[in-house]
């Protein structure tokens, strides 16, 4: 029989289990394809309780994207409140939609919701669509900004260098 041997490097320990009710994905909008494959996607590279320690790069490699398709597709999901940005290469999934290591965890973490957070009040559909209306209105206002300092910058007389 031929025995098979495995380096340190080459083996990894299993992922833990986690438990997940995805009820959450009832109250998912009309997002454009690249931000809904992005969502399943950090849906498998959860950790316990939603949290996916990755940057940009590194899920647009693990999906076969471009870097800026992950920039573009991330405002959708932050819209409509089922991913958070903890801060650069650090997201958080709703607790609707996070995986647990108990059943019990997801529910705890639902009801420590406040109730405007939660995916199942309101019309979920009209807060996105406002949520994603503001930050296109910020975005563009951004960018009006940034074209007036260039503007300006372009207005300034250039100084002559001192022989």
């Amino acid at each position: 029989m031929a025995r098979i041997s495995v380096t340190p490097q080459e083996w990894a320990p299993p992922r833990p289990v986690l438990w997940g009710s995805f009820n959450g994905l009832a109250y998912v909008p009309r997002l454009p394809p690249t931000a809904y494959t992005l969502l399943l996607h950090l849906l498998t590279q959860q950790e316990s309780g939603g949290l996916v320690v990755a940057t940009h790069d590194e899920l647009a490699e693990g999906l076969a994207l471009e870097r800026g398709m992950i920039s573009r597709a991330m405002p959708y999901l932050v819209a409509a409140r089922l991913v958070t940005v903890v801060r650069r290469g650090r997201f958080q999934l709703h607790p609707m939609l996070a995986a647990f290591d108990h059943p019990k965890d997801q529910q705890r973490a639902i009801e420590g919701l406040p109730r405007d957070m939660r995916l199942d009040e309101g019309d979920f559909e009209d807060e996105y669509e406002r949520r994603l209306e503001l930050h296109q209105q910020e975005k563009a206002r951004k960018a009006e900004m940034r074209s007036k300092v260039t503007s300006i910058g372009s207005r300034r007389p250039r100084l002559k260098p001192v022989p």
